[in-house]
C-alpha cells in the first residue's frame, strides 16, 4: 500500500473507483522523520505506524502507467 515515501512530484496515482491524485509537492523531510511531516499514525493501539497510508474504496491507490 503507498505511504507519503512513495508519491513523487508529478506522478498520478489512481483509484478503481475513477479518482486520480496528482502529486503536486512532496514533503522532503518525510524521508527522513515521518513526524517532521506530520506523517505519523499512532491510532493502533500500541503500535506507532509511521507514514500515512492511502486507500481508495478498500484498495491501495496504484500508479497511473
Amino acid at each position: 500500500m503507498p505511504d507519503c515515501h512513495d508519491f513523487k512530484k508529478g506522478q498520478v496515482w489512481v483509484c478503481d473507483c475513477g479518482l486520480e491524485l496528482k502529486i503536486m509537492k512532496t514533503c522532503t523531510s518525510c524521508e527522513e522523520d515521518s513526524d517532521s511531516c506530520g506523517c505519523t499514525d499512532d491510532s493502533h493501539e500500541g503500535h506507532e505506524q509511521h507514514g500515512c497510508v492511502f486507500k481508495c474504496c478498500g484498495k491501495p491507490l496504484h500508479l497511473k502507467k
